[in-house]
């Protein structure tokens, strides 16, 4: 079986933002992820507070469910381009940012190299990425973890909590 036969791959795809026009923002992304995958479903928005430097403003949030053949390797350089497009610098760690898009599992694949971890190593620790994921796929499952998404939510600390926005739906 070549690339181009190979199967599409159930792909979540983390999204959040802090400055900027964040809707602006989502909204340019998905527009550029459904070039190359079908988006398969979406979460609502979540705010939370940022998890790095807390002098910064809330993040707003969301959860992606997408099919794509692309490879996990070949859809992080697509992600990482879409970020740079959108005007996302790499300053500060866990800084402010008007994008960041993160494979947070791609498929029941575990890859741990320099350049690539899936699933994403600190899914499982944040609330702002287990609640939306569990929205959209209520019966999601970790993939290294090997627990169930609502049990990883239910033993994640009260303080991160989030909440849903009616921030306007991009």
């Amino acid at each position: 079986m070549n690339k181009s036969e190979a199967l599409p791959s159930a792909v979540f795809i983390g999204i959040g933002a802090n400055i900027g026009p964040v809707s602006k923002n989502f909204a340019r992304a998905l527009a550029n992820i459904e070039k190359y995958a079908r988006v398969l479903a979406l979460s609502s928005l979540y705010e939370s507070d940022p998890v790095g430097p807390q002098d910064q403003p809330k993040f707003t949030n969301a959860v992606i469910k997408v099919e794509t053949r692309l490879s996990p390797f070949k859809l992080l350089l697509l992600l990482q381009t879409i970020e740079k497009e959108i005007g996302r610098e790499k300053t500060v760690l866990w800084g402010p940012r008007v994008i960041d898009l993160d494979i947070i599992f791609y498929g029941d694949l575990i890859i741990n190299t320099d350049s690539l971890v899936i699933p994403h190593p600190k899914a499982h620790e944040r609330r702002f990425v287990m609640e939306p994921l569990l929205e959209i796929e209520p019966t999601a499952w970790h993939p290294a973890k090997k627990m169930a998404i609502r049990d990883i939510c239910a033993q994640l600390k009260d303080s991160q909590m989030i909440l849903k926005t009616d921030f306007p739906r991009f």
